[in-house]
């Protein structure tokens, strides 16, 4: 079950981390002074889960929870 979360993850990792490139480009090559400043914080907030959902996958695939468990 951990792997089926973890791969689960892993793809939402990779899709938030696509996004974030593609919105990252598209700002610096199309933005000008009428872009939002906010932009800037929905693209960190974009990285953040991004290489939050990564190291969740990652404690999925190698970190024995039930280990864990007293």
């Amino acid at each position: 079950m951990r792997y089926l979360f973890g791969c689960i993850f892993l793809l939402l990792s990779i899709w938030q981390l696509f996004s974030f490139r593609r919105a990252f480009t598209q700002v610096k090559t199309e933005g000008n002074e009428a872009t939002s400043p906010f932009i800037m914080l929905g693209l960190w907030h974009g990285l953040a889960f991004g290489i939050g959902f990564l190291v969740i996958a990652f404690c999925c695939f190698f970190v024995n929870f039930s280990s864990l468990i007293p």
